[in-house]
């Protein structure tokens, strides 16, 4: 191929890729405009709860329950906070009633997470794990009601934790 051939394919494809790219923006979904402004605040709470659980697995493990209870009651607040945020965005009308239910379940969520917290305050570390479990079958549920927005740090991920 000449040299003059490969510049104007290569052209071409730029055309090509920046078209893409415009076409994929042009049809931006209600999902990924919702999606777009709800991240940030995610982010900003996995962030905030690795700061706030770390320490809390060795404290656990080694007996000292009231002192691993602070991490839950943190976060509880933290997420809290979270939720509000991610409430006050605008809903797209067709995505209300799965957002509402994803809510819903972010409140159960932040709540048992608090009940940890007391149950570690009260050195019950049976009904701590008992929590636990509801914990993740909670997260789980309020995942799934969302799967389609596609989201990353709004997604519950125990692994992002302490």
């Amino acid at each position: 191929m000449t040299k003059s051939k490969l510049g104007i394919y290569a052209t071409l494809l730029l055309a090509l890729a920046i078209g893409g790219s415009v076409a994929r923006a042009a049809e931006a979904t209600p999902a990924d405009e919702y999606r777009a402004q709800a991240e940030p605040i995610c982010k900003t709470n996995v962030l905030a709860n690795r700061k706030i659980f770390k320490g809390a697995k060795g404290e656990v493990k080694a007996g000292k329950l009231k002192q691993a209870s602070a991490h839950f009651k943190r976060a509880a607040t933290a997420f809290g906070k979270t939720i509000r945020q991610l409430a006050a965005i605008p809903q797209p009308p067709e995505y209300e009633v799965k957002l509402g239910k994803w809510l819903d379940l972010l409140g159960e969520t932040k709540a048992t997470i608090g009940k940890i917290g007391t149950a570690l305050a009260a050195e019950n570390k049976r009904k701590a794990e008992a929590f636990s479990v509801e914990l993740h079958r909670l997260s789980t549920k309020a995942n799934n009601t969302v799967l389609d927005f596609e989201f990353n740090y709004c997604r519950i991920e125990e692994s992002r934790f302490g």
